[in-house]
């Protein structure tokens, strides 16, 4: 009996290591079906825009109360190639931030009711608009002034009259760097998760392996009464269940999932899966 005990760990064992067939059992169990291991590989981290992939239009919000000067503006950069969104005032262009997805904000400092500084601390206060490049704008030349723009959170500066192509040329850059910036961190997130996903499969590679080997033991006895083989196909049942949403972390996406309370999870739904 221990010779067969032995054997049926040891088959169960390869599950977690190879896509094995496992000898059918009653019940409507997934048995027959293979089990992909639970010997975790690194997720892929190289899903980056090929160089020759076309990059979206850049979106810019454009925080200007001079009608004028913002449609001569907003006409400037879709000539260069920027999708420009006008707002006339700081509350306006709070709330355009908030709801669109803009790449980069273009933000005048002579602002009426909430001038430039305020709307620019307030983007940075705001999680959604936290990292979005912000670009100042201003007649107001002196040291102090520019300053008081950095220490707001703003990422350029520039004295009207605004030469354009250099307007351009910063937004480019900055826009540019914040997708590398987020690009790295999602890198670095997705290797934290395989780094665990591989720790987690480790330790509970062995265990699972005797768990799997002690029930598929027990089912295949004669004499096991039908109540208690109920309740090991039920339990086979949530042992699959266990090492397939293991083996769903060699391929984890960088996708997360609501959950009570202020924390995520991570998303295991496979590809092509609602």
């Amino acid at each position: 009996m221990n010779s067969a005990r032995d054997e049926a760990r040891a088959g169960a064992r390869a599950v977690l290591g190879t896509a094995v067939q496992i000898r059918s059992a009653p019940y409507g169990l997934p048995i027959g079906e293979p089990i992909q291991g639970v010997e975790l590989r690194m997720p892929h981290t190289t899903d980056s825009v090929a160089a020759d992939t076309p990059m979206p239009q850049p979106h810019v919000l454009l925080v200007e109360d001079q009608e004028r000067a913002a449609r001569g503006l907003q006409e400037l950069l879709a000539l260069e190639g920027f999708r420009v969104t006008c707002a006339a005032d700081g509350p306006s262009g709070l709330d355009l931030a908030q709801a669109s997805a803009v790449d980069a904000i273009v933000l005048d400092v002579m602002l009426p009711g909430m001038d430039g500084f305020d709307v620019c601390r307030e983007l940075r206060r705001r999680a959604s608009t936290s990292h979005v490049p912000v670009v100042m704008l201003t007649g107001l030349s002196d040291t102090p002034s520019k300053l008081h723009g950095f220490d707001t959170g703003a990422d350029d500066y520039l004295v009207k009259p605004v030469p354009f192509r250099e307007l351009a040329a910063r937004l480019r850059k900055l826009i540019a760097a914040r997708l590398d910036a987020s690009a790295e961190a999602r890198q670095q997130r997705v290797k934290a998760i395989g780094e665990i996903a591989a720790a987690v499969g480790h330790e509970i590679n062995n265990p699972l392996a005797a768990a799997f080997g002690t029930v598929d033991f027990l089912l295949h006895r004669p004499d096991l009464p039908l109540d208690v083989r109920r309740d090991l196909a039920d339990c086979r049942a949530h042992l699959w269940r266990i090492a397939s949403t293991i083996s769903q972390l060699t391929n984890v996406r960088d996708h997360t999932a609501a959950y009570p309370g202020p924390d995520r999870m991570i998303d295991l739904t496979p590809e092509g899966h609602a």
